[in-house]
């Protein structure tokens, strides 16, 4: 099973679309029934609906396709350097289909002899030249209110942004007293003092060293590939110096993504989640693998051996790695599970 998250595109030019379309629909329908049939249009009750009814009609149907227009060009050209292009190539097609709009209401009344019309060539050059101003018009409020959105979600951004660089603070600070892993830590360190003084002292330089990288690990929104590897090393001499030949750890990195970076402790997150909800046997030992691939991933996995009790988990760490990922507007994890091999696949960041 893979998990990963999606671009959600856009599905309205804006929100603040249907007021423009409120705003100029009902005045440009009156308007062009005003330039089509003059003084004709007010002179009935029944001439003013219906001509106001089928004008309109048409022109909801060009506004509306004009938006959809949008919509596929705002995902084609997303980006705020291509807006120019965007808006040019946008009202070239909206221009377009303004006028097939129109010759449509002009030369169809024409045809119809809708309310005695005959067409007029000149108010029908006006009209072409009236639509194409509402065109621009139209799409400077719709572009103005979808710019001024993407400001507001980018200011709400910032604000969570801060809100979870917090959270995620407080969840270090938490991890780093952890006292059931200082507890398990002190355990093995007695034990080994008075059994074997040079693993003691091994065991507490191993130590010394996790403890010091989890101290800085909040000064800095990223590490390298590096620096994490070299914590994970000491983070996992500690584990396997308490759960022996129980537990094992593969490692397959290419020295050439050493320098890419990674948000912190997120190599000892995916360990401590692969220790705590597997069962670690001496006959039946829990395989950690870490590894990289050709394309900068990051492969952390582990085989599958769940504990008959499961561990309760509110798996905090991985949505905090996906969250800071979202944020920095990188490539999402991937999580995988075939029931024999779980595994996360983290991309690496560029530096």
């Amino acid at each position: 099973m893979e998990v990963f998250a999606e671009d959600i595109k856009p599905l309205s030019y804006s929100k603040k679309e249907w007021i423009i379309a409120v705003i100029f629909v009902p005045l440009f329908t009156m308007f062009l029934n005003y330039v089509l049939f003059g003084s004709a249009y007010f002179s009935s009750l029944g001439n003013f609906l219906v001509a106001t009814g089928l004008t309109a009609v048409v022109v909801l149907i060009l506004y509306v396709s004009c938006g959809m227009i949008a919509v596929v060009l705002r995902n084609r050209f997303p980006k705020y350097s291509q807006a120019f292009k965007r808006i040019l190539i946008g009202l070239a097609i909206y221009i377009s289909i303004t006028i097939a709009a129109l010759s449509i209401i002009f030369w169809g009344y024409d045809y119809t002899n809708f309310m005695d019309y005959q067409i007029n060539v000149s108010k029908y050059i006006w009209a072409l030249i009236v639509g194409a101003v509402c065109n621009i018009m139209a799409t400077s409020l719709n572009e103005g209110a979808a710019f001024y959105e993407r400001w507001r979600e980018v200011v709400d951004e910032a604000e969570q942004l801060k809100k979870e660089n917090l959270q995620s603070q407080l969840e270090g600070l938490k991890g780093q007293v952890n006292p059931h892993f200082l507890f398990n830590s002190l355990n093995s360190l007695s034990s080994l003092i008075s059994d074997d003084p040079a693993k003691a002292e091994k065991f507490l330089d191993e130590m010394s060293k996790v403890y010091r990288y989890l101290l800085r690990t909040n000064e800095d929104g990223l590490t390298t590939l590096q620096r994490e590897m070299d914590f994970i090393y000491s983070y996992f001499h500690l584990l396997k110096t308490r759960y022996g030949d129980g537990l094992n750890l593969t490692t397959h990195i290419d020295e050439r993504f050493l320098d890419y970076h990674l948000p912190p402790l997120t190599l000892q997150m995916l360990v401590e989640n692969a220790v705590k909800h597997n069962m670690i046997l001496k006959d039946s030992p829990l395989q950690i693998m870490i590894l990289t691939t050709n394309s900068a991933k990051l492969i952390v996995s582990n085989n599958l051996q769940r504990k008959d009790r499961m561990v309760a988990s509110n798996k905090v760490g991985l949505t905090n790695i996906v969250k800071k990922y979202r944020l920095m507007k990188q490539e999402e994890i991937m999580v995988r599970d075939d029931g024999k091999d779980f595994a996360v696949i983290v991309p690496l960041i560029h530096p």
